[in-house]
């Protein structure tokens, strides 16, 4: 094995100098110490630091911040006080406008680098109008801090049961924050513990808040384990008549659940909903810039975007691809609850959503139902298998699929299809290339990607992108 020299007289701990030029996908500063790439967490291009080595391979090195000799000029205060300890924000440190810069970059290089397309037609990223705030779900987490202290909160990067007690965060609306303070204060009087996985003892597993943006409803839903203890239904109903008087202008709780989590080994794990308070959904809409509208009636555990305008802004990006043509039939690939084929539903004559999931099947056909769309047939299966099991020709197909993208066999399966557009949904810039180019090896060429900031603040980029045969 060939060795580098520069490396071999490297040595960890060791402290150097470096400038800060680029970042890499997953949020680490790039900078070179005489060529070698190094990797540094907490940088953006334009610091200049101090270093210290974590790790030395041949080809690269990884480094731990020691400190900002000067700071890029786009570098800011961070809002959040547990920025450097949370892990649930990456770029806080970085302007709004750099972290969109940044993310284009990410794309373009993972078109240049993997799907070997050269300047790629990558559009500017479309950003959130408000880029606090915009989560509609968040999940917080019961247990300890490293000094054995009662947390309500984010589990701290790199430790699996430590929990960050956050008393803020700006990824989630002012209810939210002030629910957790109710949370916090109340187990803690009513002496209620944290489950321990070890164990098997304590209640307290999870907490969830969604939120509709458009309806101004709340859903709380507190996840717990078997161990119920004396008096806690008496219990329940002292912290439903705490939560229902707390609001935030126009928002209100509208639903509460406890959730059971039964786990026991030889038998699947179930998990037993009560409502406690309130409505059984929380109601939301998502509504497109062509006055298309969709209500959707979201159970605890259903999916949903976690971020409704952003939401709205992807799927009208899609829209505005699908509707530029005719189209009489749409394949709808990986449809999940069928956001997506539901919208295109209302200008083609057929849609065809599948989906591996039977549970997000039966909440397509219910927002099918309820938003009177009657031309959707949706299918459950391994979307590689049903693929060959549909003889319609679809005109146009849409592809919405997990972060490893497609199959070589969905592929080749696409290209016996032959539709003239392809419209690809990914929240993954590198399978997206890697898929561009395979499907390029069939003549369909990238014709427009558009990126759009569904979680600012995060290295996460969505994209939507276009593609066609000449």
């Amino acid at each position: 094995m060939i060795q580098n020299p520069l490396t071999m007289q490297l040595k960890k701990g060791q402290i150097v100098d470096l400038v800060i030029d680029r970042i890499a996908f997953e949020g680490a500063g790039i900078g070179r110490y005489e060529g070698l790439v190094t990797f540094v967490g907490g940088t953006m291009p334009g610091d200049k630091i101090k270093a210290s080595f974590t790790r030395i391979k041949k080809d690269f090195a990884e480094a731990k911040l020691v400190e900002i000799v000067s700071p890029s000029p786009d570098r800011i205060k961070p809002r959040c006080k547990y920025f450097e300890v949370c892990g649930g924000c990456h770029f806080q440190f970085m302007s709004y406008e750099k972290q969109l810069e940044v993310k284009k970059q990410h794309v373009i290089d993972a078109f240049e680098r993997i799907g070997k397309i050269k300047n790629p037609p990558v559009a500017n990223v479309i950003g959130c109008k408000e880029p606090y705030y915009y989560r509609n779900k968040m999940e917080f987490s019961f247990g300890y801090d490293a000094n054995m202290k009662f947390s309500l909160g984010m589990h701290l990067p790199g430790r699996r049961y430590d929990i960050l007690d956050l008393e803020e965060c700006y990824l989630q609306s002012e209810l939210s924050n002030k629910i957790l303070g109710v949370f916090r204060k109340f187990c803690v009087e009513k002496k209620w513990e944290p489950f321990k996985f070890s164990t098997d003892e304590g209640l307290l597993r999870s907490l969830y808040v969604r939120e509709g943006k458009r309806t101004n409803e709340c859903m709380v839903n507190l996840v717990i384990s078997e161990n119920i203890p004396e008096n806690f239904e008496k219990d329940i109903e002292e912290l439903v008549s705490k939560l229902i008087e707390l609001k935030d202008g126009d928002k209100k709780i509208t639903s509460i659940y406890t959730s059971m989590v039964i786990s026991r080994k030889g038998s699947p794990r179930q998990i037993r909903e009560n409502l406690v308070y309130g409505k059984r959904t929380l109601t939301e809409q998502l509504i497109m810039e062509n006055g298309d509208a969709l209500t959707f009636d979201i159970l605890p555990q259903a999916f949903f975007q976690v971020n409704t305008f952003q939401a709205e802004v992807l799927y009208n990006e899609v829209l505005k691809l699908a509707l530029a043509k005719s189209h009489n039939m749409v394949f709808d690939l990986f449809c999940g609850t069928g956001t997506i084929g539901l919208f295109v539903a209302k200008h083609v004559e057929k849609v065809f959503g599948l989906e591996l999931s039977p549970e997000a099947i039966k909440v397509a056909y219910k927002n099918a139902q309820k938003n009177n769309i009657f031309n959707v047939d949706f299918f459950i299966g391994d979307v590689g298998e049903l693929l060959f099991k549909i003889n319609e020709r679809p005109s146009l197909i849409i592809i919405d699929p997990p972060r490893a993208g497609l199959t070589k066999k969905i592929i080749q399966r696409l290209n016996d299809f032959g539709p003239p557009e392809i419209i690809y949904v990914s929240c993954n810039p590198a399978t997206l290339a890697r898929d561009c180019q395979m499907l390029g090896e069939y003549g369909y060429k990238v014709k427009k990607i558009t990126p759009v900031d569904m979680f600012p603040h995060s290295y996460h980029i969505e994209n939507v992108c276009l593609l066609a045969r000449d």
